[in-house]
């Protein structure tokens, strides 16, 4: 790896490596449950950045990730407030445009959704939706409804949700 992609926040190598490799974001999926993302959130609390080869202990090619869920549970059901303030603390630093550009449309989205999903706590949520909330504005800064709508949001201190990415997602498409 070149010393740029260590350098990379870890959830945006993980949206580069899930959009690869179509990792499923789908919220009510019960095929996967998301394992895969579960094992990478735990990986990503514990300091480990996906752009490093030992992430991946049985190759990227073999991205097996669910054979380390017996010693990366801590998002297998529901895991601790402090679990979920460090995964919120760690994608809050990530740039919406830096996870664009890696991540398919509306792949990126979903995998931010995913995020929100797994971190119900209210301090999580409030870490993500004080990052976010101001660069989906900048982002939109062309499309008023939207812009207003996440603008009142934020103004109210409301914290962004899976609804909010879905009219974030209309709104992309539709116009």
């Amino acid at each position: 790896m070149n010393s740029q992609n260590r350098q990379r926040n870890s959830f945006v190598a993980l949206c580069d490596y899930a959009s690869r490799s179509n990792w499923c974001w789908n919220i009510v999926c019960t095929t996967c449950g998301h394992g895969a993302f579960k094992v990478s959130y735990a990986k990503i609390i514990n300091g480990q950045n996906p752009d490093d080869e030992s992430f991946w202990p049985y190759g990227k090619e073999n991205d097996d990730s669910l054979k380390e869920m017996n010693v990366n549970r801590v998002f297998l059901g529901d895991a601790s407030a402090d679990a979920q303030i460090k995964l919120a603390s760690v994608v809050a630093k990530a740039k919406l445009s830096d996870i664009q550009s890696v991540a398919k449309f509306p792949d990126w989205l979903g995998y931010i959704g995913l995020v929100i999903h797994h971190c119900p706590n209210q301090e999580a949520r409030k870490i993500i939706s004080d990052s976010f909330l101001s660069q989906f504005i900048e982002l939109l800064k062309d499309k008023a409804g939207i812009r207003e709508y996440l603008s009142q949001k934020q103004a109210k201190q409301e914290l962004l949700d899976i609804n909010d990415l879905s009219r974030i997602e209309n709104e992309i498409v539709n116009h």
